[in-house]
């Protein structure tokens, strides 16, 4: 039986005209039977400084609470993402959003709510759910036995993946998703050029381009032709043998997930006014991107220029839940870790080799 209450915090100030303590009313929680109380401890990776993978630390923090439109989740599973070893290293862009040292690493989860704020609708304690912290808001956390994360960048997870399947899915399904529909407007038809297709990003792209009826053709080395065709690539090419500039044209949309091109280098296989997206948003790729606007003919493509910033969305996140429930997303995973793993996972990441998610998992039973 769930157990609901309302917990009181007293401050330690006195308001001398009323005479009064100020009361602050806390959070209703509805806890799972066997929750450990307030003030309590949990294992999670964690950095006091920037550094290599030496200032990873596996121990204990402080339990989260959540505020009042968070929920708590008890993580069953978190993935790698590359913002996580730059957040480390000191390399991130907007590493000055971050909150204070220590920094708990990681973005992207799939555990169960186990305390709930109480502005908090959509999910009650027991739910299974899935997401993504907000990058652009100095969140991070997952990489830990619990986070806090708000309600609204949250999706019921599909009950047809388990947790470890689901926590590969948020950052790299959400980066195509806003890719392909909010920098343009995909349509049915489209011939998509994707170059990389077997990271998290990738794979997530072809998926969902073929379940809107694109033409996707991907790049990719020749060990993973077979998974990439797997994924529903309508053609893939091999860098190593062939040069996707002599063998594709009239594509509508190049998507660059390597970061590796740019609108000049993908011109010929472009079709006038089509666009150019790239997920590395440094200043030339910024740069570009406004200029392509203003002055697309100076860069020597007629082609827009994009750079994808992936939104934490939980109603994204929702139809992105729902293509993998109908078996037209599914995740694609190189190899599961355990969390005092971490530094080993991180220097695989950094390889830039690996095939799909790497992912932490947190309990052996889901």
């Amino acid at each position: 039986m769930h157990i609901a209450r309302i917990e009181y915090r007293r401050f330690g100030c006195l308001n001398l005209k009323h005479g009064a303590w100020l009361v602050r009313m806390m959070v209703v929680r509805s806890r799972l039977p066997g929750v450990l109380p307030l003030g309590m401890t949990m294992k999670a990776v964690y950095i006091n400084h920037y550094g290599g993978t030496e200032v990873m630390h596996h121990g204990d923090r402080p339990m989260p609470e959540p505020e009042a439109d968070e929920v708590r989740i008890r993580v069953f599973a978190a993935s790698v993402n590359p913002r996580d070893w730059m957040v480390r290293s000191g390399r991130y862009q907007f590493r000055h959003l971050l909150p204070p040292f220590p920094v708990i690493l990681g973005s992207d989860v799939s555990g169960v709510v186990d305390v709930v704020g109480r502005k908090v609708k959509k999910f009650k304690a027991g739910d299974a759910v899935f997401g993504m912290q907000h990058p652009l808001r100095g969140m991070m956390g997952a990489y830990a036995e619990y986070v806090c994360m708000p309600e609204k960048v949250l999706a019921p997870k599909p009950e047809n993946l388990n947790h470890v399947q689901a926590a590969a899915l948020p950052l790299g399904a959400l980066t195509a998703w806003c890719a392909l529909f909010k920098s343009v407007r995909m349509r049915a038809g489209w011939r998509i050029l994707i170059i990389g297709g077997t990271g998290s990003v990738g794979s997530s792209a072809i998926q969902i381009a073929k379940a809107f009826g694109a033409e996707v053709i991907a790049v990719c080395g020749r060990r993973n032709i077979e998974l990439v065709s797997d994924l529903g690539a309508d053609r893939v090419i091999d860098y190593t043998n062939q040069k996707f500039t002599d063998e594709v044209t009239d594509c509508d949309l190049v998507f660059d997930t390597i970061g590796m091109e740019n609108p000049k280098s993908c011109a010929a296989v472009l079709k006038p006014k089509a666009a150019y997206i790239t997920t590395v948003p440094n200043l030339r790729t910024m740069f570009r991107a406004l200029v392509s606007r203003l002055l697309p003919r100076w860069l020597g493509s007629s082609c827009a220029t994009h750079v994808v910033l992936v939104r934490a969305n939980g109603s994204f996140l929702k139809k992105i839940g729902q293509l993998a429930q109908q078996g037209k997303l599914k995740p694609v995973i190189d190899t599961v870790y355990s969390l005092d793993r971490a530094a080993e996972a991180h220097a695989y990441s950094r390889t830039f080799h690996t095939r799909g998610k790497l992912v932490f998992r947190l309990h052996d039973h889901e």
